[in-house]
């Protein structure tokens, strides 16, 4: 014998199975989103002033690299110097002449590397007569 069932208890039937089929599905009624992490800043750096005669004092910056790591500085391929990052990849280095062998005029590329991280970045100074 069949016994009938009561609308609300249908209905109630009906909510759990759907709620089942949301959660074995894939979730999509219950998901819940979580804040999208920040993109990684990509490493960058920068030469102030990014031009000027041979022996210019000049300011390497940089962001982006990973936190408390060394950062390599490079003239074209030589080792220039190197500055530590805070604990936000950014650094700030200390005013340096632009000195040792070079071009007379033409461009320089200044190339940043972590040394933990390995991370690059590179920006140029131009060589003026």
């Amino acid at each position: 014998m069949r016994q009938a069932i009561s609308g609300s208890l249908r209905l109630s039937l009906l909510l759990c199975l759907a709620l089942l089929a949301a959660v074995i599905g894939g979730g999509w009624l219950l998901r819940v989103s979580a804040a999208a992490p920040k993109p990684a800043t990509a490493p960058a750096i920068q030469i102030t002033p990014n031009s000027g005669k041979y022996g210019t004092e000049t300011v390497v910056t940089g962001q982006g690299f990973a936190a408390h790591e060394q950062v390599a500085i490079y003239r074209n391929t030589r080792p220039f110097f190197a500055y530590n990052t805070d604990a936000n990849g950014n650094f700030v280095g200390v005013p340096h002449p632009l000195i040792g062998p070079g071009p007379v005029s033409g461009i320089i590329t200044i190339t940043g590397t972590g040394r933990t991280s390995g991370l690059k970045a590179t920006t140029t100074f131009t060589v003026t007569p």
